[in-house]
């Protein structure tokens, strides 16, 4: 169960996938690297494919030493899952990759929940990220975020403890004054087990539940985020 005591100074949200659809832009990049490469109807059913393996092996990547930007992370990730499939990396790939998700749109209901929820907290975004990649997505979400902590500040991924321990000296709170609200199990929900920080889990897939990292909540999307952290 989700308590509001102590009252929260900040909402911090993880981005991509909670707050922008993620999911889609990585298909969608897919689909365009391999438009180029197969009949339209190939590539369509074949990118949905390509983007989970991409996904997968950034994820891996990320957790590796010594620490490398996102970025590189991701261009690394899409010449390996690339090449999985049959298909050698051009150096068109990775711009086209790198232009779709420098700007990615938000979920419907993330402009109004967020703009609610600024009426009585600060709002702050810790991302697997750079610092460069993530700033047109932010614009793109339409409302102001007061603070954004990357990967690349802080030199670690989530869930590293580090991210989120950078981020709090940043944001000058300890985690007793936050609740994080995240879409990843493994990237948000096991750190904030770990740390013990209040969590709102995103479901938006129907995704089962991770019992070794429960959070304190579960909803479908943001809509109702506003009122279940004005209930307590």
């Amino acid at each position: 169960m989700l308590h509001l005591q102590p009252v929260p100074k900040i909402i911090t949200f993880d981005c991509y996938g909670t707050l922008v659809q993620w999911h889609d832009a990585v298909r969608s990049a897919a689909r365009a690297i391999l438009a180029g490469r197969l009949p339209k109807t190939d590539a369509q059913d074949r990118s949905a494919a390509l983007a989970d393996r991409l996904r997968s092996i950034a994820v891996d990547r990320q957790q590796r030493s010594p620490f490398r930007e996102y970025k590189s992370v991701l261009r690394s990730a899409l010449a390996e899952a690339l090449a999985e499939a049959g298909h050698p990396a051009k150096p068109e790939d990775e711009d086209t990759l790198l232009t779709i998700l420098s700007r990615i749109e938000p979920h419907p209901e993330v402009p109004s929940a967020l703009d609610r929820l600024r009426a009585r907290y600060r709002l702050a975004v810790i991302s697997n990220t750079d610092d460069d990649l993530i700033a047109g997505t932010i614009a793109a979400i339409g409302v102001p975020i007061d603070f954004v902590v990357t990967a690349q500040q802080a030199r670690a991924y989530k869930p590293d403890h580090g991210l989120f321990l950078h981020a709090y000296r940043t944001l000058g709170v300890t985690k007793e004054e936050t609740i994080h609200v995240g879409m990843g199990q493994f990237t948000d929900l096991k750190v904030c087990h770990e740390l013990g920080i209040r969590s709102v889990w995103i479901d938006r897939i129907g995704e089962p539940p991770n019992p070794d990292w429960p959070p304190h909540a579960t909803l479908a999307d943001l809509s109702r985020l506003p009122d279940l952290l004005s209930s307590g």
